[in-house]
């Protein structure tokens, strides 16, 4: 699992071709990006299975803390995130379910977050993704 963050970003959606899903795409801009990638273990006996789910949370540079629960909508900010599978197994598009996430930052390089998310594809099919940890600034080109 990595967790890390970077600065000067912005998380957007693009479609490659019209009527293509939306994947979320990070890049310059005046926020902060932070990324939770859960990398699942293979089956070696199973060829490719790979599989890595990656959440992304937005938010405006300067920020020290951000909650979010979307069971309490009057009392959230706005909040951009978004889901995504990295496997053979084709794009989707997925929509916010749910949503509790709480971050506070702890000095220059570090952020705490916590989140429980649900996000749904087009069939219908949820998808969990739950953590709690410590995000480190990311300096390097790739993010």
């Amino acid at each position: 699992m990595y967790r890390e963050f970077k600065e000067e970003i912005k998380l957007e959606f693009i479609a490659h071709h019209p009527g293509d899903p939306q994947i979320p795409v990070v890049s310059e801009g005046e926020n902060m990006v932070f990324k939770y990638t859960y990398v699942h273990e293979e089956d070696e006996n199973i060829a490719d299975d790979e599989l890595s789910e990656i959440f992304y949370l937005e938010m405006p540079k300067g920020s020290t803390s951000f909650t979010y629960n979307s069971t309490h909508p009057e009392e959230n900010k706005v909040i951009n995130v978004a889901y995504r599978r990295s496997c053979f197994c084709g794009f989707s598009e997925y929509t916010l379910e749910k949503a509790i996430v709480s971050a506070s930052k702890t000095d220059d390089n570090h952020w705490q977050i916590s989140f429980d998310v649900i996000f749904k594809d087009e069939n219908g099919q949820e998808y969990p993704l739950k953590d709690s940890g410590k995000y480190t600034l990311n300096t390097d080109e790739y993010f």
